[in-house]
């Protein structure tokens, strides 16, 4: 199994940075995990979206989301067989929220022409190939879940955005890489008592990590200052106790 990591920006990009995707391929299969905005170009580079098996969005938030309005027009402006149709996989009780954003840019049909759009159901596996996806609920500031991605005996867990919670208690247990947020420099950063909090510092994402029995840590969905992400791995590696590794966009990372 593989990882190919299209974009890693936070929701304010990172100068000539796609916003949040990764591609997972494993046991026969391609699935694109979150679609935030400069994907589908980054995508393009490597595969037609035909050549996916999947697109699964974590949540609704736009910067992991939004550039299914850019892939739509990847495709032919007519309606397609469900043969033709790409599988796009969204968080429970989000259809409606996708249907607002198509009137919005082309019409009610806008996706449905050409996507076969779905829900997860938060907690049963999804079968891909050989790969298996499992959600786990995370805490963020809206619905998000994480997924554990299973091929060929490894496994990948990948946060998508949260807090510390159970959710990522499960994502990183005995996970062989886990590709895990890192949104704050501090606890300042994000959502203050008695609002719920949203993201990760590198050190949580380390402890989560460590705690969980992860070999490899990977950070993403980082404010990066040029190339400079020393102090992320800095701040991970203290609390991972191993080396720690940043995200690098169009690099590919064996499992």
């Amino acid at each position: 199994m593989r990882l190919i990591v299209l974009g890693r920006s936070p929701a304010r990009p990172n100068p000539g940075e796609a916003c949040a995707g990764y591609l997972v391929e494993g046991g026969g299969a391609r699935v694109l995990l979150d679609i935030g905005p400069g994907i589908v170009a980054q995508l393009l580079r490597r595969h037609h979206p035909d050549e996916l098996d999947a697109v699964i969005v974590t949540h609704m938030h736009a910067d992991h989301m939004l550039d299914l309005v850019t892939l739509r027009y990847v495709y032919p402006w007519r309606r397609l067989s469900a043969d033709e149709r790409l599988r796009v996989v969204l968080p429970p009780g989000s259809a409606d929220q996708l249907l607002d954003l198509a009137r919005g840019v082309g019409g009610a049909r806008h996706f449905e022409d050409a996507f076969r759009l779905s829900e997860h159901d938060g907690t049963a596996p999804m079968r891909f190939g050989s790969m298996t996806l499992t959600p786990r609920e995370t805490q963020h500031y809206i619905p998000c879940w994480g997924f554990r991605a299973e091929a060929d005996g490894q496994r990948l867990a990948y946060t998508a955005d949260t807090a510390p919670c159970g959710g990522l208690t499960d994502l990183a247990d005995d996970a062989d890489l886990l590709l895990s947020e890192a949104t704050l420099r501090s606890l300042d950063e994000d959502a203050q008592p008695p609002e719920p909090r949203g993201h990760l510092t590198p050190a949580e994402a380390g402890t989560a990590a460590r705690e969980g029995g992860t070999r490899r840590l990977l950070l993403t969905h980082l404010p990066v200052n040029g190339d400079d992400a020393t102090w992320a791995r800095t701040d991970a590696a203290t609390t991972f106790g191993s080396e720690v590794e940043v995200a690098e966009p169009a690099k590919t990372y064996e499992i």
